[in-house]
């Protein structure tokens, strides 16, 4: 029983001794005032130094590009469902269903 007990002064010291928790004021300041400017800049995109490395083609994903294609042109309520679909190419029904919704693996019209 002893051991499951949390010593929570050891555990507030491990917090209190982070680096993150040795900031003064002015520095916290300073980070709240560059995340607002980056906030106002991007206003909820991506930065396009990053753009290419959150390319889901450097991801370790689990479907491909054209395995998305063709989950889109398979799917067919009540016929070819999302369960059905998601055994099929070894993956989750959310994972199915961001793809559906274009939340992942976008397609892209001209």
């Amino acid at each position: 029983m002893e051991s499951e007990l949390i010593d929570y002064q050891k555990v507030f010291n491990q917090i209190e001794d982070h680096p993150c928790m040795q900031r003064s004021d002015e520095q916290l300041a300073g980070q709240v005032k560059l995340s607002c400017l980056y906030q106002d800049r991007y206003q909820g995109s991506q930065p396009e130094s990053l753009k290419e490395y959150n390319l889901p083609e450097r991801r370790n994903c689990k479907i491909s590009r054209e395995q998305s294609q063709e989950i889109r042109l398979k799917y067919s309520p009540n016929t070819y469902g999302k369960k059905r679909l998601a055994k099929e190419f070894g993956v989750s029904k959310a994972v199915i269903t961001r793809i559906l919704n274009n939340q992942s693996w976008r397609t892209i019209k001209l």
